[in-house]
């Protein structure tokens, strides 16, 4: 009897794994679908305060969580990487950015057209103190076809610290 029960627990589990999640999520902002479209390899440099400071940069975009998720890995591989997580929370696109300074801050889109998203920290959620060192903006600019640069703006105390400037351009094949 247990081993037939367990057999029944054992296919019932698999049957759910396969069925997964809803095949079609709910429809996602306009620019959710632009950070979507970013998937792939990037490859360029990156500058933080001086632009003629520009050493390489590589940032991976992958899709996880069925399409509900875009994860960007930034200089993958190296002591200072860092992972962003895009999602659309309460209809809004939303994302956490885990530094490499050992915070996480929370950013919320609060401008887009066609050509620039523009986040802001939306709380000190994942600080100790809105004092302390963090990332608390970001400016993705679509400059050209398969061209994109972020703008990462830190605050310190209180007041901008530095803009760290990434240009990239999408690795092909």
């Amino acid at each position: 009897m247990i081993t037939r029960l367990a057999f029944v627990v054992l296919l019932f589990g698999a049957s759910v794994a396969q069925a997964g999640g809803p095949e079609h999520p709910a429809a996602a902002p306009k620019e959710f679908e632009a950070l979507k479209a970013l998937a792939g390899t990037w490859e360029g440099t990156a500058s933080h305060g001086d632009p003629k400071s520009g050493s390489p940069a590589t940032v991976i975009y992958e899709l996880t969580a069925n399409g509900t998720a875009v994860v960007e890995r930034l200089f993958k591989g190296t002591p200072h990487e860092m992972t962003t997580v895009y999602y659309v929370e309460g209809g809004k696109v939303v994302m956490t950015h885990y530094c490499a300074a050992g915070n996480h801050p929370k950013m919320v889109l609060k401008s887009a057209d066609a050509k620039k998203l523009s986040f802001e920290m939306a709380d000190a959620s994942g600080l100790t103190s809105p004092d302390e060192m963090h990332m608390h903006a970001l400016t993705i600019s679509l400059t050209a076809p398969d061209q994109i640069t972020h703008e990462w703006t830190s605050f310190e105390g209180g007041t901008k610290a530095f803009a760290a400037v990434i240009s990239l351009t999408r690795k092909k094949g």
